[in-house]
């Protein structure tokens, strides 16, 4: 499922984010008594995610932050990092010649490619690597969240930030072969905002 968001006001998605958390809460359960363990394969999964996206945003400047993961109470584990889309060369003293027009339209293109690999890396990324993830619940989420690093001209109409999310329950189906790929990706809920 794919939903996306255009612009809008502070207020709308601090209110959307509220609401978020109130109806996650509301069937709220305790912090797992095994968090040792959790942080442990965080950590491994944080590696996984910062090697894929490292081979999708090639060095200098692809991956501007490292994944960083969270356990949230009542909602399950969530991953979030950001990377550069395109990285454009800005006007400076040095160069002050203004990008061209088949220029702008290259980087346009190449940035919408990159939006689509992480919409198809990320899930593969999941239902391949999250297993590690042993100490979640089964009733819990997990979330990652791309930051997309917006600097100059030609970022209207594309997200700032890209979230996959799927529930572990789904992923056990996956892993003990109860559903197809296909029918986990179709279970994950994408955003763009």
């Amino acid at each position: 499922m794919y939903l996306k968001i255009g612009r809008p006001s502070l207020t709308v998605l601090v209110a959307l984010a509220c609401g978020f958390l109130w109806a996650r809460s509301a069937g709220a359960q305790s912090p797992p008594s095994n968090l040792g363990p959790l942080k442990g394969e965080m950590k491994v999964f944080e590696a996984v995610i910062d090697g894929t996206m490292s081979q999708v945003f090639a060095p200098p400047f692809g991956v501007l932050q490292k994944t960083l993961g969270t356990y949230l109470p009542g909602f399950g584990l969530a991953f979030s990092l950001e990377v550069n889309l395109r990285p454009m060369p800005t006007a400076t003293p040095f160069n002050t010649r203004p990008l061209s027009k088949a220029e702008l339209e290259e980087a346009q293109k190449a940035k919408l490619e990159r939006i689509e690999t992480i919409k198809r890396s990320v899930p593969r990324l999941l239902a391949d690597h999250a297993s590690s993830l042993r100490d979640l619940a089964s009733n819990d989420h997990v979330a990652v969240v791309v930051h997309l690093f917006r600097l100059g001209a030609g970022y209207d109409g594309l997200p700032g930030q890209l979230v996959i999310e799927t529930r572990k329950s789904d992923l056990n189906q996956f892993w003990d072969k109860q559903i197809t790929y296909q029918q986990l990706v179709a279970k994950m809920t994408t955003l763009e905002l």
